[in-house]
């Protein structure tokens, strides 16, 4: 194993031991979003934004790994970020629809 596969296999390590929690953080940051605006959503709606506020507090984590930040700044951003998920991934795929159409 090279020093790479080592890294990478602590990240994981560490993911497992505590990390995944800033996944679910980034989903709560979205679900409270979804709660505080007036929209009307369905079910489905709420759980589609909800993974992708989850996907994005993952990225986040893992982005945020190896920085020397206390760990309260890294939930925040973590959070912040899952809430802001759906427009992230909504501008990504109207960029994706729009140049696939040209």
């Amino acid at each position: 194993m090279n020093s790479d596969d080592k890294t990478l296999l602590a990240i994981v390590d560490e993911f497992k031991r505590g990390g995944w929690v800033m996944g679910v953080l980034g989903a709560l940051g979205m679900l409270a979003r979804l709660i505080l605006t007036n929209e009307k959503f369905i079910l489905f709606i709420w759980i589609r934004k909800g993974i992708a506020g989850g996907i994005v507090g993952v990225l986040m984590y893992l982005s945020l790994y190896g920085l020397d930040m206390s760990p309260m700044y890294k939930s925040v951003l973590c959070s912040m970020s899952g809430s802001f998920a759906p427009e992230i991934f909504e501008s990504l795929r109207l960029q994706i629809v729009k140049k696939l159409k040209l």
